[in-house]
């Protein structure tokens, strides 16, 4: 087979498969990592809970998931209510704010479980517990069209739509003075109502899918610029 010289189809091509390449790399590099991540949180979440304040300070992706426990009490039962569903079961998660012993006057909000819709009340019983015990969940403010989109907090019945700590902290906790800190902890005591011990620990994995897309348009590209590039 004969191949006609075309500059700037060959040209045009050549970019386009390198870009098309670099894609593919990248995922791959993001294949890895998530792999590795999925493993370091499996790992975590299995862990004993380790004392609050010996993971202050830390990045986001070292405390993610860390079971931790906290000690210190409630000033009130004041409940925010978050709509969320739980084994394809509508309802909302119930959140209250904790003052914590050390660090000294600290505002931890708890995510204490969920609640089905014809259970949820203005307030739940307190824990009964010496310490809540739970995984960290880092606050991520959602951006782009999810972000625009998203229904407006309703502060006046209790209903908010972001795990904002702050934003629960001044509901929940209006006249506490002390440091809010910037995490959600996901309670797992075996409470009843709310339903404590439900925080989803799954991840989406398709870089491995992404990567044979990119790398496949790439050798597509390439055999159809070949194609055209015959001569008759």
């Amino acid at each position: 087979m004969k191949i006609a010289v075309r500059p700037g189809l060959w040209i045009a091509s050549a970019v386009a498969v390198a870009i098309l390449l670099t894609l593919g790399t990248w995922q791959v590099k993001r294949l890895q990592w998530k792999t590795e991540l999925i493993g370091t949180v499996e790992a975590r979440v299995e862990a004993a809970p380790i004392p609050l304040p010996e993971v202050l300070g830390r990045e986001d992706a070292e405390i993610a998931y860390q079971p931790v426990r906290a000690v210190g009490g409630f000033p009130s039962a004041k409940t925010a209510h978050v709509p969320g569903t739980y084994d394809g079961m509508p309802g909302a998660y119930a959140f209250q704010a904790m003052r914590l012993d050390e660090p000294e006057g600290a505002v931890l909000v708890i995510n204490r479980g969920f609640v089905p819709n014809d259970q949820r009340a203005e307030f739940y019983p307190l824990p009964d517990a010496e310490a809540m015990t739970g995984l960290i969940r880092p606050y991520r403010e959602t951006g782009g069209l999810a972000g625009a989109f998203a229904p407006p907090d309703r502060p006046e019945d209790g209903v908010f739509h972001a795990r904002d700590p702050q934003r629960l902290a001044a509901y929940l906790a209006p006249g506490e003075t002390g440091e809010v800190l910037p995490f959600i902890l996901d309670s797992t005591l075996p409470t009843e109502l709310p339903r404590g011990g439900t925080t989803r620990v799954t991840f989406t994995n398709n870089h491995l899918g992404y990567a044979i897309t990119w790398y496949g348009l790439a050798a597509g590209l390439f055999a159809v610029t070949l194609l055209t590039s015959r001569k008759r």
